[in-house]
């Protein structure tokens, strides 16, 4: 459940910088922290390397896709009709399905390839990378307003 909040917040964070160029600068930048942080913390072989990024990278597009549009479905008009909150949660429930056949298919992929445990390591090491990066934009914010009487 922690997960599914940080994707959610980061990509709401993400949603909030605009589609424009400087948009497609900064994801990719954020993409090269990741694939950076990840190869430091698997410590892969060159041969691991050259045949386990090829299914990452496949993988892992499709998952951020699927989760943007995930938030671009959150993000739309607030006060929906009741048929129209049904098909907005069903399309939700569709793309999280997705994502978990998805996860599953890559975990298939790379066990061959690195290993489970590497695979559980690369787990915990995207989930590490997302919670310095939420910690990083918090960071950058500075602290939240006093509360209100």
């Amino acid at each position: 459940m922690k997960t599914k909040f940080l994707y959610l917040f980061l990509f709401l964070f993400i949603a909030n910088w605009g589609f424009s160029q400087d948009f497609k600068e900064k994801k990719e930048k954020i993409r090269g922290l990741k694939i950076a942080f990840i190869s430091q913390k698997l410590s892969l072989t060159p041969e691991e390397a050259e045949k386990f990024w090829p299914v990452y990278n496949k993988y892992d597009t499709k998952i951020m896709d699927l989760k943007e549009r995930q938030i671009k479905l959150r993000l739309k008009k607030k006060e929906l009709t009741d048929e129209e909150a049904l098909k907005q949660i069903e399309e939700a429930e569709h793309a999280e399905a997705e994502i978990m056949t998805l996860k599953k298919k890559m975990r298939t992929e790379l066990i061959p390839i690195i290993g489970a445990d590497k695979v559980v390591a690369l787990e915990r090491a995207e989930q590490e990378f997302h919670r310095k990066l939420l910690n990083k934009l918090k960071d950058r914010k500075g602290p939240p307003p006093p509360p209100r009487d």
